[in-house]
């Protein structure tokens, strides 16, 4: 009788030790989830809350000297409910599909708060006719604009 107590005993307290171990497991994993889901929830919302115009004139591009350079200026409204840095260092800009280099944008303000204007001045030669920028900020969003040269 006593062996057997002692046996019963012995698996119970092993069972109760691998319920303990698997509840462990499954704490820090739903714990995981629920930070990464935390985390896509911020991104989306930063995502959704990011929003900006091209709102130049598209048969009336201004352009200006930069450096010695014709540079094209356009004009970026932020019409989203959050600031976004606004550097060529945080977007990237295509014209007709290519992008142009970095030391060839530049930008002013370096952030963009709700409502404000910028001004993006794309250095690059453009034949006459039809073209379309599109500028994408770090996070993704992006905006373009069909215009006349």
């Amino acid at each position: 009788m006593a062996g057997e107590s002692a046996a019963h005993m012995i698996l119970f307290i092993a069972t109760i030790l691998i319920a303990s171990s698997v509840s462990a497991v499954m704490i820090v994993t739903i714990e995981k989830m629920s930070i990464e889901i935390k985390n896509q929830g911020e991104y989306i919302k930063e995502v959704l809350s990011t929003n900006f115009e091209i709102i130049n004139d598209p048969k009336m591009i201004p352009n200006t000297t930069v450096g010695g350079y014709t540079a094209y200026v356009f004009y970026i409204k932020n019409v989203g409910d959050s600031p976004f840095a606004f550097t060529n260092e945080t977007i990237t800009v295509l014209i007709d599909g290519v992008i142009i280099p970095k030391q060839n944008v530049t930008t002013n303000p370096s952030v963009l708060n709700p409502g404000d204007v910028g001004e993006l001045d794309v250095i690059t030669s453009l034949s006459s006719g039809n073209h379309r920028i599109t500028v994408i900020l770090e996070n993704g969003v992006s905006d373009s604009l069909d215009f006349t040269i």
